[in-house]
């Protein structure tokens, strides 16, 4: 299978050309446009669909075309061709390398840390690890009011890590790990309003 992934959030520019047509997959919701030029005006952004929770196959575009495909708060998967196959149908989601938080005093989860779906830590005792804030989160991402994201914490030594509020960024559940080594707790960071995020401990 032969296919490209956007990151939840993540934007992509697709282009086209002469007879092909783009197939675009996600588990939550995307957004195709196209850009559309005219003599004397700037290019604009039509929108071509809406995709939820399905997969979508356009019609061949006949003289090629430049495409805008916006993820959501799940990854979206495509592929252009003129019979373009996504054959993922929601089995698996793509996943970046973990994110390793060295050992200290003073440990902080960055937002791109959370974003990569896995932090890791190996503790020489019980340490906290501070939420990224919400200004971080919000540059780092372009989540709507009400989008999430999944992400797991792991102690890769036998001391608990305990997930400690920052600001605006608050913590429902219980926020440390066993202290056992390779326990994880898993959280799902919502974003509840322009100037605050709530992490709830879902496992």
């Amino acid at each position: 299978m032969s296919y490209s992934t956007i990151a939840p959030q993540g934007t992509a520019t697709v282009v086209l050309t002469a007879g092909q047509k783009i197939t675009v997959q996600t588990q939550g919701e995307a957004s195709v446009l196209q850009l559309v030029g005219f003599p004397n005006f700037p290019y604009q952004e039509d929108l071509i669909q809406t995709v939820v929770n399905t997969t979508y196959t356009s019609a061949a575009f006949a003289s090629g075309a430049t495409l805008i495909v916006n993820a959501g708060a799940f990854p979206v998967f495509f592929e252009t061709g003129t019979d373009p196959v996504v054959g993922n149908d929601g089995n698996w989601q793509r996943q970046g390398a973990p994110v390793n938080i060295a050992d200290g005093g003073s440990m902080v989860a960055t937002a791109a840390a959370l974003l990569s779906g896995i932090v890791t830590a190996t503790p020489t005792t019980g340490r906290n690890v501070q939420l990224p804030s919400v200004a971080d989160l919000n540059a780092a991402s372009n989540m709507a009011v009400g989008d999430s994201f999944d992400w797991s914490i792991i102690t890769l030594a036998a001391f608990a890590l305990t997930v400690t509020l920052n600001g605006s960024h608050t913590i429902v559940g219980a926020p440390a790990t066993a202290g056992t080594t390779g326990a994880p707790a898993r959280f799902r960071t919502r974003k509840d309003s322009a100037t605050s995020f709530i992490s709830y401990r879902i496992g």
